[in-house]
């Protein structure tokens, strides 16, 4: 990773304002711009397909009081000050679990970063250029970060992408802002100040509202620097500091001799295919990879097990789930859609479908256990994914690189087949191919209103109004078309390239 300024005695907080302050757009590499594009794009259609979630319609209620500003809630086509429009297109951007992940913090890394960037560039007319320049700087931040908080911090139970991706979005917000090295880290300390959140929350909507918290923290951590509040610069070291407070053991970037670029070069991004829990996907891409071997015969399944690391386990703790939020946190209903139907969908996790018969028969036959974690991968280990017959066969595979990631990526193919799948659900299809043209087009000549001004609802048309924002039950209860049939929509997955 790119070296921070030297001084031994430096405070880290300072170090990274300094690193970021410097960062230009000339410095970035094709490799690092593409991936930042990339990933701006991907949880543009994620917000927009999350939008008139239940949860979502929730917390923009919330912010009713706060005014009008000309920053855009995508999707619902009401306009906020930016802290408000950055919590509520935070809160979509995660609301289906479909958003990408970033392992050297384990945060949701886009689905806080760029709602921040998209609220406060709205606000500012801020070029998406700008807009790609501080999301890097955010990401950034989190990775320095995270390698010195993780593993401790996540597995103490730390949702990071609440806590780190608060730092993040401040640092990439006091970017887009221009603020020099003092500010920024103002604006880093502040956001410390800032920084919670539980992983008791998974299942529950307060999940999700997680990206939103980050995000809106970010903004205003970013703001108040810029208006004259300071905080200390010391925050992250010592026994009162940050990384003590939250339990953080890592060994640090610095301790890497062999690390050099960009973490968004050197890890990448994971922009999933399936919106579920990303601790699910090992699991769902061994199974896909032995259906694509030989087809599954859901009658004749006897067992599935599954072995992981252990903080995956823990995280997918409901083996028979109550509703469709539940469902994105349970290995045994992921596994069940997997063998049934192939890869899950975003209409596999609605309330209706973490019943269905087919799939808890299924689900119950799953067991999982720890496997030997393997610090070599970002996501903390591989998976072994083993499939018992009633007819006495016996198929297994080991997964190393989950679909998504930079040893297994996305095809451009199922990239953009997964932006017009999310940008369906609430645009017809003009205005699918109008947003598709746009934001896959060139971005030098573009700005952040045309963006979050393309995604009107219907075409152009008006969305559901102020007077539509009634509170809904937060739950996965957006109107997904007709349940899906068992049986239907089987996808033909790609192999994972290494196993």
């Amino acid at each position: 990773m790119t070296p921070l300024p030297a001084g031994a005695d430096r405070p880290l907080c300072s170090a990274l304002a300094e690193w970021s302050v410097g960062l230009r757009a000339d410095a970035l590499t094709p490799v690092a711009r593409a991936r930042a594009r990339d990933a701006i794009i991907d949880v543009l259609g994620c917000i927009h397909a999350g939008a008139r979630t239940g949860t979502v319609r929730t917390v923009a209620v919330s912010q009713a009081g706060a005014g009008r500003g000309p920053a855009r809630a995508i999707g619902l086509d009401l306009g906020y000050p930016a802290a408000s429009a950055a919590l509520i297109n935070g809160t979509a951007a995660h609301v289906l679990d479909y958003d990408d992940n970033f392992f050297p913090a384990i945060t949701h890394a886009s689905a806080v970063l760029v709602p921040a960037l998209l609220a406060l560039g709205d606000e500012r007319g801020s070029p998406m250029e700008a807009v790609l320049l501080a999301y890097v700087a955010g990401l950034e931040i989190q990775a320095r970060l995270g390698l010195r908080a993780n593993p401790g911090h996540y597995e103490a139970g730390w949702h990071a992408t609440s806590t780190l991706g608060t730092i993040g979005a401040a640092g990439a917000c006091a970017k887009l802002l221009g603020l020099d090295v003092g500010e920024t880290a103002n604006a880093l300390s502040l956001a410390a100040s800032l920084a919670g959140g539980s992983k008791l929350q998974f299942g529950t909507s307060a999940k999700p509202a997680h990206a939103g918290f980050a995000a809106m923290h970010g903004v205003l951590a970013a703001t108040l620097a810029a208006a004259g509040l300071d905080g200390c610069h010391g925050i992250f070291e010592g026994p009162w500091g940050f990384l003590a407070h939250h339990a953080g053991d890592g060994p640090g970037p610095a301790e890497d001799p062999s690390a050099d670029g960009l973490a968004i070069e050197r890890y990448g991004l994971v922009a999933k295919l399936y919106p579920s829990c990303m601790s699910s996907h090992l699991g769902i891409d061994g199974i896909l990879a032995l259906h694509g071997e030989a087809a599954i015969d859901p009658a004749d399944v006897a067992g599935i097990h599954i072995e992981m690391p252990d903080f995956m386990i823990r995280n997918l703790r409901f083996t028979e789930p109550a509703d469709g939020t539940e469902a994105k946190f349970s290995m045994n209903h992921c596994a069940a859609i997997a063998v049934i139907e192939g890869a899950p969908r975003i209409a596999h996790f609605t309330d209706a479908c973490a019943h269905r018969a087919d799939l808890r028969a299924i689900g119950r036959t799953v067991t999982m256990a720890p496997r030997r974690p393997d610090r070599s991968l970002p996501w903390g280990g591989d998976a072994r994914v083993a499939i018992r017959t009633r007819s006495g066969s016996r198929r297994e595979v080991v997964v190393r690189h989950p679909k998504g990631s930079i040893g297994n990526p996305l095809s451009d193919a199922e990239a953009l087949a997964k932006f017009r799948d999310c940008c369906a659900m609430n645009l017809d299809p003009d205005a699918v191919a109008a947003v598709e043209e746009q934001v896959f087009g060139d971005w030098s000549r573009l700005d952040v209103a045309q963006v979050t001004r393309g995604f009107l609802h219907a075409g152009g048309g008006s969305g559901p109004g102020e007077q539509a924002l009634t509170p809904a039950r937060p739950s996965v209860d957006v109107d997904l078309g007709a349940e899906l049939a068992p049986g239907a929509g089987m996808v033909a997955p790609d192999r994972p390239r290494e196993i």
